[in-house]
């Protein structure tokens, strides 16, 4: 059976002069005879919406958390512009589609809200749905949307150092995923999707958005 995989693009890779296309001409080469599922994070887009959540503590976390998921379609917009692949995602009907296509080989790019917003909380199983604050990012949508497609692996792109040695939780301590992605993969083992970094090519540092 075709293998399935979700591949979440960090935002800060997005933001890189000339680099985005080639880190995932790069990384897709090893991904020829599979299904791929691309998920961008939101860059200095998202971290413009935690400063100003820093600077103004009365602004409701839950409010902010669904205002950078509405943000994310912005950098989904400009990764298939930049970046075209098979047909992208954009609707729920789309990725049941696709879903039903298990062995159809093809690179998309998947939209956020395909799958995850305000309006589809009540679909997710409790034990799937993230936290609506600043502990979730793409990092733990990405392993959300592979739960959903029943995929084989989660490839999460970084810039800085990871060891392959190390724990979820090692990880979350260390800033390099969020912490909600380590609490729900270990609520919900089985069945899980392997979970894989891939070192990314870029200098700049990572933040997990």
């Amino acid at each position: 059976m075709t293998e399935r995989v979700v591949i979440k693009v960090g935002g800060a890779t997005l933001f890189q002069i000339d680099g985005f296309e080639a880190e995932l001409r790069s990384l897709l080469a090893n991904y020829q005879n599979a299904q791929v599922l691309l998920v961008v994070g939101g860059g200095d887009l998202v971290e413009s919406m935690r400063t100003a959540h820093k600077i103004y503590h009365r602004l409701d976390p839950v409010i902010m958390h669904w205002r950078c998921v509405e943000l994310l379609d912005h950098t989904w917009e400009i990764a298939k512009e930049l970046f075209p692949c098979d047909n992208p995602i954009e609707k729920q009907e789309e990725l049941d589609r696709l879903q039903s296509l298990h062995a159809k080989i093809g690179i998309h790019w998947v939209r956020v809200q395909s799958f995850y917003s305000q309006s589809k909380l009540e679909h997710i199983p409790t034990s799937l749905r993230p936290a609506s604050n600043w502990n979730t990012t793409t990092d733990t949508l990405a392993w959300l949307l592979a739960k959903i497609i029943d995929a084989d692996r989660v490839v999460l792109i970084k810039q800085c150092y990871c060891d392959p040695s190390w724990s979820l939780d090692q990880a979350a301590k260390l800033g390099v995923i969020d912490s909600e992605l380590a609490r729900l993969a270990a609520q919900n083992k089985n069945p899980n999707p392997i979970i894989e970094f891939a070192k990314a090519t870029l200098s700049s540092g990572d933040r997990p958005v």
